[in-house]
């Protein structure tokens, strides 16, 4: 669930079920993940973590819907969530 907030650039998750995940490294394929960014076109990135690079800074997501696999960089700010809910 996702709560609307004036004061923030994205939706807030909800404190009932997601764990904020604070290095790409700490998740492993197959995990279900939520990412926010500050784009207010697509402000949540949702689908299953498909690989991650050794650094960590890369992450390939196999995106919710049809959306296809993505390649997303840690640099560009995403907010991760780690979600078992999806």
């Amino acid at each position: 669930m996702y709560i609307s907030n004036p004061r923030t650039p994205h939706p807030v998750v909800s404190s009932r079920m997601r764990k904020e995940i604070g290095n790409w490294r700490e998740l492993t394929p197959g995990d279900s993940v939520v990412l926010l960014t500050s784009d207010k076109r697509n402000p949540r990135i949702m689908g299953r973590v498909d690989d991650i690079s050794d650094d960590g800074r890369y992450l390939w997501l196999l995106q919710n819907s049809g959306a296809g696999r993505r390649l997303l960089d840690r640099a560009e700010g995403y907010t991760t969530f780690l979600d078992s809910k999806l």
